[in-house]
């Protein structure tokens, strides 16, 4: 498949995923275009994937540049704005927010591995054989990233 059928197959379900995380269009045109360098830079290594295992490294690499777009926006972010919630939606939004700090600061291949585990549903089997890892590395990664997120909801981080 060349990229142009490629990009073609796949912008408008990414574009989607990356709108629904940032609830911003430009943002997630800026995430989606992220998410093609990603896979341009790489594409002997990403155009070799079947269908499944490429669609979950697409998900993944969509999510993980979204996640980076919502991380600068929070850095950048007015605090007074922030602190403006409704009132049944501050325990959410807090949990939330700690949760996607947690998360975008894990290493990429943990974000990546807890990722596949818990939004895709993906065994460490699965997930071992589309990253090209043993079973056994994809297990403690997991293991480490989940243990680094419990710490950073617990504020021991």
């Amino acid at each position: 498949m060349d990229f142009t059928a490629f990009y073609e197959e796949n912008a408008g379900w990414m574009f989607r995923l990356a709108k629904a995380i940032l609830k911003n269009e430009q943002d997630a045109e800026d995430a989606l275009q992220e998410a093609f360098l990603t896979v341009v830079r790489k594409w002997d290594f990403y155009s070799s994937l079947d269908k499944d295992a490429m669609k979950a490294a697409l998900t993944v690499i969509t999510r993980s540049r979204s996640v980076n777009i919502l991380r600068k926006r929070r850095e950048t972010a007015d605090p007074e704005l922030i602190e403006r919630t409704l009132p049944g939606d501050e325990i959410s939004m807090t949990t939330g927010l700690i949760l996607e700090e947690a998360m975008a600061a894990l290493p990429p291949k943990q974000r990546e591995i807890l990722l596949l585990r818990f939004a895709d549903g993906f065994s460490l089997r699965e997930i071992a054989e589309m990253l090209d890892e043993k079973p056994e590395t994809v297990r403690k990664a997991l293991y480490r990233a989940r243990k680094q997120v419990r710490r950073s909801v617990k504020g021991e981080a």
